[in-house]
């Protein structure tokens, strides 16, 4: 993989200005880079989203969060730091013990920051819902179809579609009175951000389910679920990422749960 701050250095006079404040702010802050979302760099460096993306690919990568991919390859490689430090002297115990320590407080940020109002929002809206369509891609589709299972079990039928072609067949389908679920651990993915524009244009609701806030995916959804999962080293990708969209999720199945029993009592 190139290193990208190698590559910032050779293509930097070809930048135009707004670029070259990008380019300077990740060369100088390449830890703090690695955290941040695309809008929150871009208003760091006193410019737009667009011009750190386009940033991004003259640089060859397909957007920011490949871009950040490869910018934590390379702190690791020389030995910098990306993740909270956890001693690795310590014996199997007390590393475990850390460990739990580190989710435990990433869990109860999330919680803590959770506004329990759009969980009622999202559970009203599913319970009275034609049709319920989840999109997640990558890391994302495994929560999705994770939802999607969790749906069934109360008796609301959902879909959850990975194919970018049948996305967009179904997305072409939604009306009023329909839900899109979106989740994007960056809130950045360009498939799933086209995918509730779309559904927003049919009238549908949508939800979005994000790491961060501000971001694409938290702007133009109707009500956003965001997690507190630092962006560090394995990102998107780590089980903590996952285990706080899902805890999140129990509280809408929690909701939905508590509707259907004052249906039935």
């Amino acid at each position: 993989m190139k290193d990208p701050l190698d590559l910032i250095n050779k293509k930097y006079n070809s930048f135009r200005a707004s670029e070259k404040r990008v380019a300077e702010f990740v060369q100088n802050n390449a830890q703090e880079v690695i955290t941040l979302s695309l809008q929150n760099l871009a208003n760091k460096c006193a410019t737009s989203d667009a011009t750190v993306l386009r940033f991004c690919r003259s640089l060859g990568y397909f957007g920011f969060s490949d871009f950040k991919t490869a910018l934590v390859t390379v702190l690791l490689r020389h030995g910098r730091k990306t993740l909270q430090e956890i001693d690795p002297q310590l014996d199997p115990q007390d590393k475990k013990g850390a460990l739990f320590q580190n989710m435990v407080e990433r869990l109860e940020s999330t919680i803590s920051n959770c506004d329990y109002a759009n969980i009622r929002i999202i559970a009203d809206r599913l319970i009275d819902a034609d049709k319920i369509l989840i999109v997640g891609l990558g890391g994302s589709a495994g929560v999705a179809h994770i939802l999607c299972d969790s749906l069934g079990s109360v008796g609301l039928y959902s879909t959850c579609p990975t194919d970018p072609s049948i996305i967009h067949n179904l997305v072409s389908v939604l009306n009023s009175d329909d839900v899109l679920i979106g989740i994007s651990y960056s809130g950045e993915t360009e498939e799933i951000i086209s995918s509730v524009n779309n559904a927003n244009e049919h009238g549908a609701f949508t939800v979005g389910i994000t790491n961060f806030s501000p971001s694409p995916l938290a702007e133009i959804s109707d009500v956003s679920l965001v997690t507190s999962i630092p962006d560090v080293q394995l990102g998107g990708y780590s089980c903590q990422a996952r285990i706080a969209q899902l805890a999140l999720l129990e509280f809408v199945l929690y909701e939905l749960y508590e509707r259907i029993a004052q249906k039935h009592s």
